[in-house]
């Protein structure tokens, strides 16, 4: 009885280990079961999230043009070994710390493996191969959010732009995907789909980067449309890498700042200032006899050179940047004048460009200052206490070229569809306000084309048309280790000189003396733009 009862028992566990094998070879061949089973072990992995563009004025991107990879790593097959040679040197390490991860993961890869049996993903790099617009645009931090220029006035725009995605994986409990199943894109947040359009213009911002890679190792260039004040090339030198700042933090080159931003010694270029104060005071008739040097007090200042110019009126005095001309027409006008007309041409104050970004105000001397004649009369050829902005020397350059009303210069049309270039919200714009009468404009055009054409200023001169514009040389109190000083070199103009289309301002700063004079630099921007104009 008791062998019958055993053997019983016996075939009760042998049918009941059947039916639990069966059981689980039935789980483990049923396909729908396994993707069942495997939506409770879904690993999900972020893509680098994209930002949201700049274009340039006529639309053509500044970023995100150039196409990455990113490729899936999965465990437990081939990946690792087929991954190393197109993982970035940089990269590798990652790889190799991840190589026993339980979970897929993403990597930098340099080519799209989707061929070779490996799931990779596109997304496009933020910057160019040869990056344009370095310090205007801006470069960002590991994270991905802006940290300098436009890209940091505009990080939330950007920032929130595209679709925040990810990658799904259905995995087994080792890592690997379950079988019969391939990972998914899977969008987590909708991105607004904006970008930021600009007033550049990508073709002369490239012409402009190329001639000063080739003519100016510390300076900048800056080209504004006279019809809207709007720029269309910003380039300031030396140039960094957006890809690789701590290269320029480590070799402490200047390549950070923005030069078309920052202030500095303005020189005689600010003599365009007195010019219109005077016409504007009625003193369009005074002369003055130089003899190479003038007295003021108990200080002598002095003509480059100690050149004298014999009498001069305001022509001739800005046709040979007279010094002493200008020291004796600032003790005419008297303080008050010549600040007030500075402050109507801009100077003295800083310029919002976006959001919070904006350039350095520089500096003029109170009114206090200048109860002293001799800071009255370094003011007056643009020395001592002032300083300005390319920006600045660009804005008082287009009220002389326009019809004597100030425009603040723009860099930004205003957030637009990426897709369309619809604008979405346009750029807040200043009124244009009165600086001088529209005669005492057209007269400054017609002297400062005389600097070019019978002046000091003849390297301005373009191979085609006619130019008008004003030098500047100014000290800057910074010597050299063999204590020579070190000093600014200035040419802002437009061109053509009779109907001006641009205004072109090229500063290089801090310089013994420079291959090529700022003013020569600026025949070839003019020539530049002519070309594009032709082609």
């Amino acid at each position: 009885m008791t062998r019958r009862r055993l053997f019983a028992l016996y075939a009760a566990f042998v049918c009941l280990f059947g039916i639990v094998l069966c059981r689980v070879l039935w789980i483990s061949t049923d396909a729908d079961y396994a993707v069942r089973a495997g939506a409770q072990t879904t690993s999900t992995t972020a893509l680098p999230r994209e930002r949201g563009d700049f274009f340039d004025r006529n639309g053509m991107r500044l970023t995100g043009m150039q196409v990455g990879w990113y490729a899936l790593c999965i465990p437990g097959d081939s990946s690792y070994s087929e991954l190393f040679p197109y993982v970035p040197y940089e990269q590798q390490n990652l790889l190799y710390e991840n190589r026993n991860s339980s979970i897929p993961f993403l990597i930098e890869v340099s080519d799209d493996l989707n061929n070779s049996g490996i799931y990779t993903y596109p997304i496009r790099q933020r910057y160019l191969q040869v990056p344009i617009a370095t310090h205007l645009i801006g470069y960002l931090d590991g994270d991905g959010h802006g940290v300098s220029g436009l890209e940091l006035a505009y990080d939330d725009i950007l920032s929130s732009a595209a679709d925040a995605q990810v990658v799904e994986c259905a995995t087994t409990a080792q890592g690997g995907l379950l079988n019969g199943t391939s990972p998914d894109i899977a969008v987590e947040t909708q991105g607004s789909g904006s970008g930021v359009q600009l007033t550049l213009d990508a073709k002369i911002q490239r012409a402009c980067e190329g001639i000063a890679q080739t003519s100016i190792q510390r300076g900048c260039i800056l080209v504004a449309d006279v019809s809207d004040a709007s720029v269309l090339a910003s380039v300031s030198m030396p140039e960094f890498d957006p890809e690789n700042i701590q290269k320029s933090i480590d070799a402490d080159d200047t390549s950070l700042i923005n030069r078309a931003f920052s202030a500095f010694n303005a020189g005689s270029v600010f003599k365009v200032v007195l010019g219109a104060a005077a016409y504007e005071a009625g003193l369009d008739w005074f002369t003055h006899d130089c003899q190479g040097s003038i007295e003021v007090g108990d200080q002598t200042y002095r003509c480059a050179l100690g050149k004298a110019h014999g009498t001069v009126n305001l022509r001739g005095a800005l046709e040979q940047s007279c010094n002493c001309y200008f020291v004796a027409l600032g003790q005419a006008l008297g303080a008050d004048r010549i600040l007030e007309m500075a402050e109507k041409f801009g100077f003295g104050r800083a310029t919002a460009v976006a959001g919070g970004l904006k350039t350095s105000a520089g500096t003029l001397p109170d009114r206090d200052s200048l109860e002293s004649i001799g800071q009255l009369a370094m003011f007056s050829f643009g020395q001592g206490e002032l300083t300005v902005t390319p920006l600045q020397v660009t804005a008082m350059m287009l009220t002389v070229a326009g019809d004597g009303s100030y425009r603040q210069p723009t860099f930004v049309r205003g957030t637009v569809d990426s897709e369309t270039l619809e604008l979405l919200d346009a750029a807040v714009t200043q009124q244009p306000q009165r600086v001088c009468s529209e005669d005492t404009a057209r007269v400054l055009r017609d002297m400062l084309q005389s600097v070019v054409e019978e002046g000091i200023g003849s390297d301005a001169a373009p191979k085609e048309g006619t130019a008008g514009g004003k030098t500047g040389t100014a000290q800057t109190g910074q010597y050299d280790s063999q204590g020579e000083e070190l000093l600014n070199y200035w040419f802002s103009g437009f061109y053509p000189a009779e109907e001006p289309r641009y205004v072109i301002t090229v500063l290089q700063d801090a310089t013994l003396e420079p291959e090529t004079s700022s003013a020569g630099i600026f025949a070839r921007v003019a020539d530049a733009l002519c070309a594009l104009e032709n082609g």
